[in-house]
C-alpha cells in the first residue's frame, strides 16, 4: 500500500518539473540536513561504535494559494531513494475562526507534532521527541492523519483561542519486514480504513495576552487499531490519547513541555493499560547566534499493553537525556552539537553523540 504513495509522490514531483510555462506558478522550498552519529555502547556490535555520516530527508513541499480563500500544500521527502508523500492537503478559509481541510496533514495531538513538521532545520534540537518520531522511523504515536480538519482561532480580550479538530482514518500496524523477521510499523492509512470506526482528535490552546508568549494547551484523540496481514499477532485495540502542552517562546527563550497518557483497551481480551509520555525542553538565545539547550523526554509503559508491547509495536520504557548548542550560520542554515545519554528498560544504558548541518531552501 504504501509504495503506490512513493510512486504518486514522485509523479507529483515530476508533473510540477514539466508543467507546461504558461501554468500558474508555484514556488518549490525545501529542507535537508548532514548529520554524524557516535553512538557509545559497551554491549553493542564493533561496527556500531565507529561512527557515521548520514544524509537526512530531503523535504520539497508547495504551499500556494489558488485565490483569496482557497490553498494547497503538498510535501513529499525523498531518503534512501524512496519517495514518500508526508503531507497533501487542500483548504478554504472561511473566517480567522473556520477554515476546512481535507487530505494527509499532522495529527492535532500537543505542540511539537503541528508546530514542527519534515525540516530539521525547524526545531532547536538534532531530533524530535522520540515518541513523536514520524510513524515509518519507529513512532508509536499516530503522527498522520488522513481525512477532515477543522482550525482556527479567534482573539478574545484576555488572550487568543485556537483549536483544530479532525476526523479521519484510524492508524493499523502493519509488518514491512521480511519473512521470518517481522517489523511492526504503524500505519496512518491513506487509502482505506481497516473498521468503521473513524479517528476523531482535539486539540485547543489559549494564549494569554498579559503574558506574551505563553501558550497553554489540552488535546484528545481516539482510534482503533488493528494488525493487517498474517505475519504479526492480532490486535484489536480502542486507543484514547490525553495530552497536555505548555510553551513559552519569546523569541530568545524556549520552554516546551508536553505530557501524553495513552489508553489502551484490548477488544480481544479484557485487559485495559495506561501509559506516561512526556518531555521538557529548555533553550535560551544568546548574541542572535548561539543557542545552548537541553531536553529530558521519558516513556513509562504498561508491559501488559497489547499495542505498546511485544505483541504490537515492541516498545519499551525509555529515558533520553540531552544537551547541546546551536549555532546560526547565515539565516538558512544551523549547526548544532549534542550529547544524549539513553536508559533503556530501566536497565541498559549509553551515550550518544552527534552533529548536524540543517538548511533550507
Amino acid at each position: 500500500m504504501r509504495y503506490r504513495y512513493r510512486l504518486l509522490s514522485s509523479g507529483l514531483a515530476l508533473l510540477a518539473l514539466l508543467a507546461p510555462r504558461s501554468s500558474p506558478a508555484f514556488e518549490l522550498h525545501g529542507f535537508a540536513d548532514v548529520s554524524y552519529h557516535h553512538d557509545i555502547h559497551d554491549d553493542a556490535e564493533p561496527q556500531e561504535n565507529n561512527g557515521a555520516f548520514n544524509l537526512g530527508p530531503v523535504d520539497l513541499y508547495v504551499a500556494e494559494s489558488l485565490g483569496p480563500r482557497l490553498d494547497v500544500l503538498t510535501e513529499i521527502a525523498i531518503e534512501s531513494g524512496i519517495v514518500d508523500l508526508e503531507r497533501l492537503q487542500i483548504g478554504y478559509l472561511f473566517s480567522d475562526a473556520l477554515k476546512v481541510s481535507v487530505g494527509r496533514f499532522h495529527t492535532s495531538l500537543g505542540y511539537w507534532n503541528t508546530a514542527y513538521h519534515h525540516g530539521a532545520f525547524l526545531h532547536t534540537t538534532i531530533q524530535r521527541p522520540f515518541f513523536l518520531h514520524f510513524e515509518d522511523e519507529g513512532g508509536i504515536l499516530p503522527v498522520h492523519t488522513v481525512g477532515l480538519l477543522l482550525s482556527g482561532r479567534q482573539f478574545l480580550g484576555i488572550g487568543e483561542i485556537s483549536y483544530s479538530a479532525l476526523v479521519g482514518n484510524g492508524s493499523s500496524i502493519i509488518d514491512e519486514g521480511i519473512p521470518l523477521a517481522p517489523v511492526p510499523v504503524l500505519d496512518p492509512n491513506n487509502e482505506m480504513d481497516p473498521n468503521k470506526n473513524k479517528a476523531v482528535g482535539l486539540h485547543a490552546a489559549f494564549a494569554p495576552a498579559p503574558l506574551r508568549g505563553l501558550t497553554v494547551g489540552a488535546s484528545a484523540y481516539n482510534s482503533r487499531v488493528l494488525t493487517e496481514g498474517t505475519t504479526l499477532p492480532a490486535l484489536d485495540v480502542s486507543q484514547t490519547i490525553l495530552g497536555a502542552d505548555l510553551t513559552f517562546l519569546d523569541g530568545r527563550s524556549e520552554l516546551i513541555a508536553e505530557y501524553f497518557l495513552v489508553r489502551d483497551k484490548d477488544k480481544l481480551g479484557t485487559t485495559t493499560t495506561t501509559n506516561h509520555l512526556y518531555y521538557v525542553q529548555l533553550s535560551r538565545q544568546f548574541a542572535e547566534r548561539v543557542t545552548p539547550y537541553a531536553r529530558h523526554e521519558q516513556m513509562s509503559l504498561d508491559e501488559a499493553d497489547p499495542y505498546m508491547g511485544m505483541s504490537g509495536l515492541g516498545a519499551i520504557d525509555k529515558r533520553i537525556e540531552t544537551a547541546g548548542m546551536r549555532f546560526r550560520v547565515g539565516d538558512q542554515s544551523v549547526v548544532k552539537l549534542e550529547g544524549r545519554f539513553i536508559t533503556d528498560d530501566g536497565l541498559d544504558s549509553h551515550q550518544e553523540y552527534g552533529a548536524q548541518w540543517a538548511f533550507t531552501f
